[in-house]
């Protein structure tokens, strides 16, 4: 592991400490989604919860591949990054969809 990886370790703990608040209303927000219900929540709060939680994978995987070639780690972490991409689209749209039929704005 070298400085730079180091680096981006304490970064993505800054990361998720500071968005962590928001990760609680969007562990919330997606209990209620997945019983086709719907938790109040702004769309800053969904991107900083996924932010939070993606910070966290990162770093689980920079932990868990230390010793692999330095191309395998940078396709994890594209992987990483379209796997939160992807859910924070998923979100975002479930949000807006329900607003949009239900008139209910946040």
């Amino acid at each position: 592991m070298n400085d730079k990886d180091i680096f981006e370790l304490f970064q993505n703990c800054f990361i998720a400490g500071n968005t962590s608040d928001s990760y609680g209303r969007l562990c919330n927000f997606v209990s209620a989604m997945r019983c086709g219900q719907y938790y109040p929540i702004t769309d800053e709060d969904i991107h900083r919860g996924v932010e939070c939680e993606k910070a966290m994978e990162m770093n689980r995987a920079k932990i868990l591949f230390m010793g692999f070639p330095d191309d395998t780690k940078k396709a994890i972490e594209v992987a990483i990054e379209l796997k939160y991409s992807q859910c924070l689209q998923t979100f975002l749209n479930y949000k807006h969809t329900y607003e949009n039929q239900s008139k209910h704005v946040i």
